[in-house]
Order: structure tokens, then sequence, then C-alpha cells
């Protein structure tokens, strides 16, 4: 049995849905080729199940703080099977409301069980069926690093994606990496009473984000009881009938260190395994990620990319960008619709989160570009003070003498929420002067925002009034 849809895209996660949406509403017969869950990574691996967990470890922390603020509440140990179910339940909720829903509603949409492979750069192989499409959209995401690590094979090992599915919390963990899910999973499982290890082999955690913000947010969590090795090489592996040991070199000197899980938190990679890439003629980079110009073309002509396979930024909301940039360059050849990640947001569930837009001092001077920075510290912020929580800061970064703003970090509970004023400033060319003098809700973390804006008005000379 031989398929012809106009557009097939393999995967059905939030980067496949949206190039999916987009052809579908041009009239476009659209076939989704998926072997698991619809949603992909985020809804069922990766953003709603650990951001459900997390938010529950934040509850569960906050009460058993409650006792400094004259709150005495007794928190007993967690349910971990309730807190499972909760995960779930969630999970279901929304690929139902947000894939199925979708998939049942949209005209000339169609999704394909089975696991997807080229035959040809004009061919899809799908369990007995062919698939000869005119356009193709490789969507399929990533998932979890593993490394080479002797021994490895020997350990039941955790990764983001079975890291929650556990039913029950261990009692130790020795979590590989310092980088956004070490962070936020090492985070969580010590809030639920887990004693847990980050081993990093960089010189710091988050090498993306500033070291003000950095090294503030390791004495959080090691005030919560997590401890950070940092220049960590890890040498190997070794299970034993209480757990695993893992043997490393921390600052070229050989430690060894046991607990009843190890953790892999050491990034992600391309889900291309067994597709056929090499059939198609689809070239890709030393670390397996799909190259693609700013149009999300490939190598072949065709053959489309978009989403994680594609590489950095590895978040939800860019693949649905980069998609539908490339539908609209499939559908029109004239448009020459272009990516940019500039002004592309990203955060880190940790508490508080970080956030960040732009780019930094260091990025921008690296570009030619004269800047000027803010640091505000969350001290400064009245609302830190209403909280009883006033760990973090605020950067800001704008280009001088304009005071046009480039870029934004910071470290502040709910970051997430409020790096899109910032976002919004990078994407448009906003100056500082423009935030200053926007009237901003009191009392309010995003207030944060303002009080670096206006610091840099003052000093580049901009109204501030």
């Amino acid at each position: 049995m031989s398929r012809h849809p106009d557009l097939a895209i393999l995967g059905s996660g939030t980067t496949a849905f949206a190039a999916a949406r987009r052809a579908a509403a041009a009239g476009r017969k659209v076939l989704m080729i998926e072997q698991s869950h619809l949603g992909g990574t985020c809804v069922n691996w990766g953003c709603i199940p650990s951001k459900t967990l997390i938010d529950k470890a934040e509850m569960y922390h906050a009460a058993r703080r409650g006792e400094a603020w004259g709150l005495n509440l007794k928190a007993g140990p967690p349910d971990c099977s309730t807190l499972m179910r909760l995960k779930q339940r969630a999970v279901e909720t929304l690929r139902e409301t947000h894939y199925q829903h979708e998939l049942e509603k949209t005209p000339g949409l169609e999704v394909l069980r089975g696991h997807g492979r080229f035959l040809s750069p004009r061919a899809l192989q799908v369990g007995a069926e062919i698939v000869r499409p005119d356009q193709i959209l490789i969507a399929v995401g990533g998932a979890p690093r593993v490394l080479p690590l002797p021994g490895l094979d020997t350990v039941d090992y955790l990764t983001s994606y079975s890291a929650l599915h556990l039913p029950d919390f261990p009692q130790s963990v020795l979590m590989l990496g310092g980088g956004v899910i070490a962070l936020e999973m090492g985070q969580m499982f010590a809030r639920f009473g887990t004693q847990v290890i980050i081993l990093e082999r960089g010189k710091s955690l988050l090498h993306e984000f500033d070291p003000r913000l950095t090294r503030m947010f390791a004495d959080i969590l090691h005030s919560e009881g997590v401890e950070i090795m940092t220049e960590v090489e890890t040498e190997r592996v070794e299970g034993r009938p209480q757990g695993v040991c893992l043997y490393s070199k921390v600052r070229g000197a050989p430690v060894g260190l046991c607990a009843e899980r190890l953790m892999l938190a050491v990034g992600t990679a391309p889900a291309t395994e067994d597709i056929g890439l090499d059939r198609a003629g689809v070239e890709v980079d030393e670390n397996g990620f799909i190259k693609v110009d700013a149009g999300m073309r490939t190598s072949t002509t065709g053959i489309w990319a978009a989403g994680d396979v594609t590489g950095p930024p590895l978040i939800a909301p860019a693949g649905a960008r980069e998609a539908l940039v490339a539908v609209n360059n499939i559908l029109d050849p004239r448009a020459d619709c272009r990516i940019d990640h500039t002004h592309t947001p990203m955060a880190v569930f940790c508490d508080p989160e970080f956030a960040t837009v732009g780019l930094t001092a260091v990025q921008a001077r690296a570009r030619g570009l004269e800047v000027e920075e803010a640091y505000v510290d969350l001290d400064q912020v009245p609302k830190a003070h209403v909280m009883g929580d006033r760990r973090g800061g605020v950067i800001l970064v704008a280009e001088r003498p304009s005071g046009r703003v480039l870029g934004c970090q910071m470290l502040a509970p709910r970051a997430a929420d409020i790096i899109h004023e910032a976002t919004l400033a990078v994407r448009f060319g906003l100056d500082v002067s423009q935030l200053t003098t926007t009237v901003h809700v009191y009392p309010s973390i995003s207030d944060g925002l303002r009080l670096a804006a206006r610091s840099l008005a003052r000093r580049l000379g901009l109204p501030i009034v």
C-alpha cells in the first residue's frame, strides 16, 4: 500500500503539530508518522510531567519552611504514588485536549502509527506501507543522551524520562551533569527527601548564565542539602546490591561515591536512530543533529527539519516556531522565511527560576557592540521582602549610547513569566527609557526589571520619568 500526502511529518510533538496545523490550514494533505504517544517529549516525558512534579516539590518545600513565618505546618513524607498519578493525569489531559482533539478536528490531517524510516529522499517506509510525499519534515525530537561510561550496562541508571516514573523516591542519587535537567530534577529530588550529589565536569553550573546568578543558586542548593562537585572527570561505574558506585577524579584527585541510584543528566541527543538519514542524503553535525539553514532546509531538497532534532535551543516553543518557518517556505518558495533565535527566551524551572533572552554583555562585545550592563540584586526589590526570599538578581544589557535592550538574565521567583517583557524589548528594539517609563505593578518581582532599566537610563543620559 502506498500513500501520497503533500507533506509527511516524522513525529507528532509540539514541532510536528505546529507544522501540521499550518499546512492543513492552507489546504495541504498532511500525514504525521508516530510510533509512540501523540504529543512527543514535551507533553509525555518532558515539560509537563517534570514541571508537575517540580511544582509539587516547591509546595512541599514551602510547607516545611512555613514554621519560620509562624505557619507551623508539620509535613509528613511525600506520597510518591499519589504524585505520580497527579503527574500522569496532567499528561493524559493535555495529550487529549491539545493533541488528540486537534487531530480529530483538523481536516486533511492524519496520523500513521509506526516507525518511519527513509528508503530514499522521496520515500518513507512505515510498517508495510510506503509513503511518497511531495515534502518531508523531520520533527522526531531528542532523547536523553547516554554516556559511554564503563560499567554503565551493569547499572539500572535513571534518565530524565525514567526518573518521572518511579514508584518511590530513592534515598540517594548521584546526578551526572550540571545543566538544566540536573538542577531541575536534583532540586526536586532533594525537596522530596532524597540525598543528592550533583557532579559537573565543568567549572560551574549552567554555563549559559552569568556566574553571579549561578553561584547564588549553588548556595541555595547547598542550603537545601544538595552537594555540588565541579571539575569532575567520570571514569567508571559499578553496580552494587544496595545501589551504585561512581569512580571519578575531582580536580585530578580520585574520588569514589556511592548512592542508591545514578541519574544521567548530560544533555539531549537527536532521536534519529534508525530513520535512514543516510539513505535520504541528510547531513548531520558532529553531535548527530541535523544540519539546517535559517529556513529549516536540510542538505536534501524537499526534506526539512525542525525542533530538537536540529540542536539548540532545545525548547518546545522554539521548535514550533521553526516548524512554521519551514512550512511557510514549503507553501511559498519565494517567502524566504528565516528563524532568528536572538529573541527566543529560555527558562530553568528550579526555585527560584532562571530566565534569559538575547545577548549577554560578553556576547555583545564579541559582536563588536559597545554595551552597558546593570545588575539589580533581588534584595532591592520590595516584593522579594514581601515574599521573605531575597535570593536572586536581574541583569540587563543595553547598547551604548542608544540604550537599546540587547539581553536580560534573571534568577527570581516566576522569572519564566517575567522574562517576556524583556523578550519584547529585545525583539522590537526598545530602549531602557521605554522600560523605565512604563508603569509596572507594585509590588512585583518584575519591578526589578524596571529598576535595572532605570539604572542604565541614568548612566546613558536617557529619560527616566
